[in-house]
């Protein structure tokens, strides 16, 4: 992004929402194979990706004193997929749980639902500020 909507909030939550999309994908895969005998359940670490955003050496923040200077990494890699382990199998191998995969599901969309509202909150933030600049000249 750049220009007048270069902001790392912004940034921050399009890569949250990107993983969040692929988490849907992931998920929706998931169920559209639950009778495929063998196939075993994947998903996308959060965690992980949270500790991508905290700890990698790359920053596009900058602090104004010594303790602010937390490095944050706002480009992280591209969301890994995973076998999750230790679920039960099937007598066909297949160890894909409608319940688990429903509740996946919730959650993702609750967090996009999340994340599509602080976004709006922080456009009209910037709105609000272009008009009040507008007002003052």
């Amino acid at each position: 992004m750049s220009g007048l909507l270069q902001d790392v909030t912004i940034d921050a939550m399009e890569n949250y929402m990107t993983r969040l999309s692929k988490r849907q994908q992931v998920v929706s895969s998931n169920i559209a194979n639950i009778d495929v005998p063998g196939y075993k359940t994947k998903d996308i670490s959060f965690y992980a990706t949270m500790q991508e955003l905290m700890s990698s050496p790359a920053s596009n923040l900058q602090g104004s004193s010594p303790e602010h200077m937390q490095t944050w990494n706002l480009t992280p890699a591209e969301p890994q997929v995973f076998e999750v382990p230790g679920l039960p199998m099937g007598l066909d191998q297949n160890n894909v749980d409608i319940d688990r995969e429903m509740y996946k599901l919730g959650e993702t969309s609750f967090g996009y639902s999340m994340m599509t509202q602080l976004l709006h909150f922080k456009f009209r933030e910037i709105g609000s500020s272009i008009n009040e600049g507008r007002a003052g000249s």
